[in-house]
């Protein structure tokens, strides 16, 4: 049986990947603007920019409240054409959170 607490165990859960039935959602106040190969994000209260690059752009935008962290990786697949990137994916939304852009 897995030991949560346990990081050398392999078959642990990640801490800090999202829960996969999770709706993310971005947070209000950031700025976001567009740019030929992403986003740049800007939160004025932290006085910090992030540069996206257009798979962590197109993950960003999907952080509405409405798309299931689960299921996320098909669309970020479907629109690239390859198989879903599913710990892409979490790990992308993993970075996102850590970075205090999601709630």
């Amino acid at each position: 049986m897995a030991d949560p607490t346990d990081p050398t165990d392999p078959t642990a859960a990640d801490p800090g990947a999202p829960d996969p039935g999770a709706t993310p959602v971005t947070l209000d106040h950031l700025e976001v603007n567009e740019v030929r190969d992403g986003l740049i994000v800007y939160d004025a209260t932290r006085d910090r920019v992030h540069y996206l690059n257009a798979t962590a752009a197109v993950v960003f935008t999907l952080c509405d409240g409405e798309h299931r962290a689960d299921a996320m990786a098909g669309e970020v697949g479907a629109l690239f054409g390859v198989d879903p990137p599913r710990a892409e994916v979490a790990d992308c939304l993993a970075d996102l959170a850590a970075e205090g852009l999601l709630r």
